[in-house]
């Protein structure tokens, strides 16, 4: 790892428990970008830059558990029981969703304790002695997560039929749990199963948690959020998936509620010559809204463009007033309202009125905007002056 990359964790350097920085690497192992002194005391050197769990079989169950911490953001937590030649040695393992989909890890040296695999959903128990009760408890802790969630959380086998699902998915579905266990999404609701199956396969195939969204119509249609991933047992097989699927129905028709106001505002707009703008200064840069080609003749425009470039459209006459006004840069807050004439992109000439409010941040920082008005058709009368 680099020393500038390195140095992003320099508090970690000392922690006495060691630390790892993993990034998921295709098709199922992990990247090491960085090890703390204290992790390479307890698993070796030569752990960067190099796959993680291709050189520690022991460590295979805890794919599934970092998936899903991957996928959903929820910190997982496992015992490990291994033996790297210089003696046993347990060690708790703590992991954590980090920035840019890396994975934080943090290793504990711990006196051996038969543990349970608290991981969110893991339904692993890892190197458990015989006749140790752990299971119970780690299955009493994954059903409070599973039932406690307002989300639909549930597990498919390898057939897609559900083998689990949370009262709460079961209802949000319409079903009780049931009506849902032990069968498919093709049997459950044939219309929109196709898009669904071919999710769950893609997971299966490139064995990656994913994030899609799914429509299913009826009455009331919904959507769903759902990010999946694979399950392995402790020899890393894998022998089903996971399903995290959250509603975001009425997100999704609040965006599309949204989307329909602001199509009826730049109609609204069109209709009435008008557009809007956003001037950032000293820059110099001039964003426009849809329908600024319209105003200003020009067969298309950038979305951000120098305000040097509209200055090139502007009349000669009114060309260095309008310049000298938006070059200046007031101390406090202003309304300005300018009226200049464009000359299109065939010769022709637009009377053209330019309303706008500047803000001011720093010294050198102003921010104009406002609105653009077509006022070639509302009067004869030449521009005025420049005016504040």
């Amino acid at each position: 790892m680099s020393s500038s990359s390195a140095s992003n964790f320099a508090s970690e350097a000392l922690n006495p428990d060691g630390f790892l920085v993993l990034r998921p690497e295709a098709p199922d192992d992990f990247l090491c970008e960085y090890a703390n002194p204290a992790a390479q005391a307890l698993l070796g050197d030569g752990l960067e830059d190099a796959p993680f769990l291709a050189t520690r079989r022991d460590w295979m169950g805890l794919r599934a558990a970092w998936g899903m911490t991957l996928g959903t953001g929820l910190r997982s937590e496992q015992w490990i029981h291994c033996d790297r030649g210089s003696g046993a040695r347990t060690l708790r393992v703590r992991a954590a969703r980090a920035r840019e989909g890396r994975l934080y890890v943090w290793l504990t040296e711990q006196p051996w304790e038969p543990r349970v695999a608290s991981g969110a959903m893991s339904g692993q128990y890892l190197n458990q002695r015989p006749g140790d009760e752990s299971p119970l408890h780690a299955s009493a802790l994954f059903q409070a997560v599973m039932q406690g969630s307002t989300d639909a959380i549930y597990t498919k086998n390898l057939k897609g039929q559900y083998t689990r699902i949370n009262a709460a998915g079961a209802q949000l579905m319409g079903r009780t749990v049931e009506e849902v266990v032990g069968r498919t999404d093709a049997e459950l609701w044939p219309a929109e199963a196709r898009a669904s199956v071919a999710h769950d396969r893609e997971v299966m195939a490139f064995r990656r948690t994913l994030t899609y969204e799914e429509a299913q119509s009826g009455q009331p249609g919904r959507v769903w959020l759902s990010t999946k991933g694979v399950l392995r047992d402790e020899q890393g097989r894998v022998f089903g998936l996971f399903g995290i699927s959250r509603d975001i129905t009425e997100r999704k028709r609040m965006e599309e509620a949204l989307h329909q106001n602001e199509a009826r505002f730049q109609q609204a707009l069109r209709a009435a010559s008008v557009t809007l703008f956003d001037l950032r200064m000293p820059e110099g840069l001039l964003r426009w809204a849809p329908g600024a080609a319209e105003l200003l003749g020009q067969p298309s425009l950038p979305a951000e463009e120098p305000l040097t470039a509209l200055l090139a459209r502007l009349h000669p006459e009114d060309r260095m007033n309008v310049a000298a006004r938006l070059a200046s840069s007031p101390r406090t807050p202003v309304k300005l309202a300018l009226d200049f004439r464009v000359v299109g992109a065939r010769g022709e000439v637009r009377r053209l009125t330019l309303w706008g409010e500047a803000s001011v941040g720093d010294a050198s920082a102003q921010r104009i905007i406002g609105v653009l008005v077509d006022m070639t058709r509302r009067t004869l009368a030449p521009p005025s002056e420049v005016a504040a």
